[in-house]
């Protein structure tokens, strides 16, 4: 009797042992299905308050069970598609346009630039900026799928610095989503939580800022260490089997080469389009489609003065937009998870459960019970202003009662919302960073174990002196 587990190939037990995200994210549909089968039905009235939605912690009902049809396992994933469909263009469009800046040898050549100008000795350095940069995005301005059109520049520099494809999607993802976790004035967990806390806007932000500060050094100093040892030692890599080679260029071909008037333009286009996008976001209140907008005039303007004609340029873009597929496809996936929960009517009932499981705990347990419950909630409503709205008003009657600042509170459901979307997978942007840097998921969770435990006792520690200094204002 022959072993075939000895004659299979190496890559074929690679894949065997990767995890895969659209498996998953389709099995976790498939239980949020379920549970509308098991789970006592139940309601919270919502009313319209101020262009906002606002949750009666006080009304929580019975209502009819209305479990899910047989086709809802299915439907979840094209109306998933449909929910989320600002960002999947979004994703498509800006993988256009970056085909055609590379197709142009734009891209190339500024990274060319950019490496004779750093070398081997400044490569750390490029790391540092990079992650401060996205910090600042994360955690002031509660941007990330908004720093999505960064991505794919960024990844292809740090991978021709030498660093791996770990480095590269760290530098990303730690950059931005530690950062959102502690911001000092994200407006998405913090500002919300505010609001409906009836606190001061982005109060106590001294304290936030040195949580913030002693989160990011960490992920830095975590991720720099970590990039150094790998390049030194390329076995070291996590993703050594991992393909790169699409990210990888010939630098050969631009030795000696002057930058093009062309190829000027086209650098500027895209500087301009992100010092644009920036502006509008801040100041005109410019959404995602907006973003993509501003991308595609970005495109329409690099073929035009590189002379790429209608054909050649629509051409260039659809191969970058079929490379971006399989990121826009998972964030569509992901968002199925979240539809499947509010058909079911499964998401007030398991929020109701778990405010009453932690209420009249001692103040510290209170705190880490807000995060506990936070945390656990975040795999299956990723987004942050939702479940701001839809828990903080049954948090901050808890945290009347049990003796512990609204303040405290908030800062609770803001630990609980942050550390875990560097690890759900049921978070579709965290998958699209992962697939835009070709990191496997399962290898993404060895290398994040250690820094999320990490960070883990600094938010059991920070919890702790929140309580005891009753931080504030109230």
């Amino acid at each position: 009797m022959t072993n075939n587990t000895k004659n299979e190939s190496p890559l074929k037990k690679k894949q065997r042992g990767n995890l895969n995200p659209y498996m998953l994210l389709f099995c976790v549909i498939i239980f949020a299905g379920l549970l509308s089968f098991v789970v006592s039905p139940g309601a919270y009235d919502r009313e319209i308050i101020n262009d906002r939605t606002v949750l009666d912690p006080t009304s929580y009902h019975i209502v009819e069970k209305t479990p899910v049809s047989f086709l809802d396992f299915f439907r979840a994933i094209p109306y998933g598609l449909i929910g989320s469909g600002n960002v999947v263009f979004l994703i498509l469009l800006v993988g256009g346009v970056i085909e055609l800046l590379n197709a142009t040898g734009s891209l190339g050549m500024g990274i060319h630039k950019i490496i004779q100008v750093v070398g081997n000795k400044g490569s750390n350095l490029i790391l540092w900026i990079f992650m401060i940069f996205f910090s600042i995005l994360g955690g002031f301005l509660g941007w990330v799928e908004a720093a999505i059109p960064f991505v794919p520049i960024v990844v292809p520099i740090i991978i021709s610095l030498g660093y791996d494809a770990m480095t590269a999607g760290a530098v990303v993802i730690l950059g931005l989503l530690v950062s959102f976790a502690v911001g000092p004035t994200n407006v998405y967990t913090v500002g919300i939580a505010h609001d409906v806390a009836e606190l001061p806007m982005f109060s106590g932000i001294e304290f936030r800022f040195i949580v913030y500060f002693v989160f990011v050094l960490t992920a830095i100093l975590y991720t720099t260490r970590y990039a150094s040892k790998v390049k030194k030692n390329p076995e070291l890599s996590l993703t050594k089997e991992v393909d790169i080679s699409k990210f990888q260029i010939d630098f050969s071909q631009f030795e000696n080469k002057l930058m093009s008037t062309a190829q000027k333009l086209s650098l500027l286009s895209l500087l301009v389009t992100f010092v644009v996008v920036m502006y509008g976001m801040l100041k005109l209140d410019w959404n995602i489609n907006d973003m993509t907008a501003s991308f595609l005039v970005c495109g329409i303007i690099v073929a035009v003065v590189n002379r790429m004609g209608v054909n050649n340029a629509i051409d260039t873009m659809m191969v970058g937009i079929k490379g971006s597929m399989g990121g826009a496809m998972i964030v569509g996936v992901a968002r199925g998870v979240q539809w499947m929960l509010e058909t079911g009517g499964t998401i007030d009932p398991i929020i109701h459960g778990l405010a009453e499981l932690i209420s009249g705990w001692s103040p510290f347990a209170s705190a880490i019970g807000i995060f506990i419950v936070v945390s656990l909630l975040n795999g299956l409503v990723p987004s942050g202003s939702g479940k701001a709205v839809a828990l903080m008003p049954l948090i901050i009657p808890l945290a009347d009662l049990v003796g512990i600042t609204r303040q405290t509170a908030t800062l609770a459901y803001q630990f609980g919302d942050g550390l875990t979307n560097m690890a759900w997978f049921t978070y579709g942007t965290l998958l699209m960073f992962l697939s835009m840097a070709n990191v496997p998921l399962k290898k993404w969770y060895k290398f994040i174990l250690p820094l999320m435990l990490i960070l883990l006792v600094y938010i059991l520690i920070f919890l702790f002196i929140a309580v005891k200094i009753n931080y504030g204002p109230f």
